[in-house]
């Protein structure tokens, strides 16, 4: 940086903290900045200090700073390089450093790790994994036909009745009330799974036991027919 470009650069920062600025001051800077360029990440790396804090900014801040938002280009490109099995170690080590340089200058833009690598599904893959699956209609389809849920149905019916035969009859526990057929239910709404009231459970032995008290129903007698038989 010379003298003149750090004196433009000092006249950016008195935009943001009003310094005064003189030839000792721009003579000063250039050499504590020798070797960095006065261009859009050093103009940037002044603007960025002075978004974060008030304190005057310095030629250590500047580098700092600067170094950082080519780092992160360089972070985002994910620069890789495999080199060539015909170049020297020389060779190799100046393209990579030609490939850093242009990931920090924003000349290598930011692209994913897959990208980088060359791993990234070619467009004809992307094309054929998007035509994969069915498109989806406006009417919900069922997740199994219909008959099918209707058998399982029946036997989950089935299966409740023998695990808690006592749902034949109305709960008459006062917070369930449960329906004929229907699992008896906490306080909280929740149906209860593994058990059911033991006031339900009396209801139904005195059911049963009713029921199995009831005299069997008269048979009816049927009609003989005698005419033209034997008595």
């Amino acid at each position: 940086m010379t003298p003149a470009d750090a004196a433009e650069l000092l006249t950016l920062c008195a935009a943001f903290d009003r310094r005064t600025i003189g030839e000792t001051d721009a003579r000063a800077w250039a050499a504590a900045l020798n070797g960095v360029p006065l261009d859009a990440d050093t103009r940037e790396a002044v603007a960025r200090h002075y978004a974060e804090t008030e304190q005057w900014i310095t030629p250590a801040h500047v580098r700092r700073i600067r170094v950082r938002i080519r780092e992160d280009r360089i972070g985002a490109a994910h620069p890789v390089y495999n080199g060539n099995p015909n170049e020297t170690g020389a060779q190799f080590a100046e393209h990579r450093r030609a490939q850093l340089a242009a990931a920090a200058d924003g000349t290598l833009p930011a692209r994913t790790i897959t990208q980088a690598i060359g791993a990234e599904p070619s467009h004809e893959v992307l094309a054929l994994a998007a035509g994969v699956g069915r498109a989806v209609d406006e009417d919900e389809r069922p997740y199994m036909p219909t008959d099918v849920a209707d058998q399982l149905a029946k036997q989950r019916y089935g299966a409740r009745r023998r695990a808690f035969p006592e749902l034949e009859v109305d709960c008459p526990h006062e917070t369930c009330r449960a329906r004929r057929n229907s699992r008896c239910k906490a306080p909280s709404g929740r149906e209860l799974r593994d058990h059911t009231h033991d006031k339900r459970q009396r209801t139904y032995t005195e059911h049963v036991s009713h029921v199995m008290c009831q005299p069997p129903a008269p048979r009816t007698a049927r009609a003989r027919h005698t005419a033209g038989g034997r008595r």
